[in-house]
């Protein structure tokens, strides 16, 4: 068994693995880097594709397949939040009357391909899902073939969120030859949630207090309907005053019919709600011009690259009065919210913004940091470990932690390790 990393090594972005039997070649993933203009060439020959969430930086080369048609495995709600992420950036490729060679048909061709199920049997090989706790749908994947098991976590979380069950590390497959694992933060170790939530409230109470904005970019994939339950949540049981909050995100508001039609997807509490997204104190707009200030704005892009965050970062960053809170762990190094964090300046359109708004990042996010990525590693046994889905450094420092429990590799672009 061969396995050829084609993306996402030393680096966040692109993820694809490529495994390699004498009978059959799957990729595990197949994701594009977001932030780089000129696309990767991912191989085509693939027998099968496992897409271990809907992510783009995981899914979103699958249109490059629509020649080859492999079969594609996934969860349900993977299938459909992945069907629509491809839609929107076809969406906006056309928008920006770019030349691109895919359309609505090759989505089609990409859903009929697609298999739904924890479990598929292909030449010599058995694949198996597990959850993985990240997003809605993400799963871990386990493949044996040639007397040899790997496991790939793709993103995972041990811990729960207020939607979502953490991924049971004690019920993986053991002793695998090989764990492929992401090291996006393998050199860091979070506050414990409660706490992490703690502070996003009370960034958002002493908001209210001086009737400021908040900004709050998220992507439209569960971190929009998670942050808009918590903050809806938040507000009926009384640990934040009443406001107006906005979500501003036609896919977003699409997902959130997704999660609606799928509550097999969360957490038992959320299970037993008729619509747990349908929400009291949230409401969906289309378009910025229908805020009504002062508000909580919940909208897309996450980075704060496009989309409605960047024009509200560009619209609210020079009053001292609004807030920016960023829930996420990673920003791209030149993305505005970076910028407007680190540097309390950043360009937009031909103007240069100085950010007197207040700009803190409260990550609550939905990966494993180096805590439960160690615990992985001492609970799961395997003989080889790779580290993937992190930069450099990160991977670097979470090596030097387990290496006395396995073999690690932190291979560079297109490297081929033999199992």
């Amino acid at each position: 068994m061969k396995i050829k990393l084609h993306g996402g090594t030393q680096e966040i972005g692109g993820s694809c693995i490529e495994v390699d039997t004498e009978y059959c070649k799957i990729a595990l993933d197949y994701g594009i880097k977001i932030d780089e203009e000129i696309k990767r060439q991912l191989p085509t020959d693939f027998d099968a594709v496992v897409i271990s969430h809907a992510h783009l930086d995981h899914s979103g080369s699958l249109l490059n397949l629509t020649k080859q048609k492999p079969t594609i495995i996934g969860s349900k709600m993977t299938r459909e939040v992945t069907m629509d992420l491809l839609l929107d950036m076809i969406k906006i490729q056309t928008l920006k009357k770019k030349i691109y060679s895919h359309d609505y048909q090759d989505v089609e061709i990409i859903r009929r391909n697609w298999w739904s199920r924890n479990s598929a049997a292909l030449p010599g090989m058995a694949i198996n899902l597990y959850s993985a706790g990240h997003v809605a749908g993400a799963k871990m994947t386990h493949v044996q073939s040639e007397g040899k098991h790997i496991l790939y976590t793709g993103d995972f979380c041990v811990h729960s969120s207020e939607i979502l069950d953490g991924c049971d590390i004690t019920k993986l497959p053991k002793k695998p030859d090989a764990l492929i694992t992401e090291s996006t933060y393998g050199g860091k170790i979070r506050e414990d949630r409660t706490k992490l939530v703690d502070k996003f409230f009370e960034k958002i109470r002493s908001t209210i207090e001086r009737k400021g904005n908040i900004l709050i970019p998220t992507f439209a994939f569960h971190r929009s309907q998670e942050m808009a339950k918590r903050i809806d949540q938040a507000m009926k049981k009384g640990r934040i005053p009443r406001y107006k909050v906005y979500t501003i995100s036609p896919l977003a508001k699409r997902i959130t019919g997704y999660f609606n039609e799928n509550k097999d997807y969360f957490r038992k509490e959320i299970k037993q709600q008729e619509k747990p997204f349908k929400y009291k104190h949230v409401k969906h707009l289309f378009r910025t011009t229908q805020i009504r200030e002062p508000a909580i704005v919940i909208c897309t892009s996450g980075f704060g690259h496009a989309g409605a965050s960047l024009h509200l970062l560009a619209e609210w960053a020079s009053n001292q009065n609004d807030s920016v809170i960023i829930t996420s762990g990673y920003l791209p190094p030149n993305s505005p919210l970076t910028h407007a964090k680190e540097d309390r300046v950043f360009n937009y359109k031909e103007n240069t913004i100085d950010v007197k708004a207040e700009v803190e990042q409260i990550e609550l996010s939905g990966h494993a940091d180096q805590k439960e990525l160690i615990q992985l590693v001492e609970l799961v046994k395997p003989k080889k470990t790779i580290l993937v889905h992190g930069n450099l450094d990160q991977a670097q420092i979470l090596s030097d932690k387990i290496s006395k429990l396995t073999e690690v590799f932190i291979p560079e672009r297109n490297e081929s390790i033999t199992i």
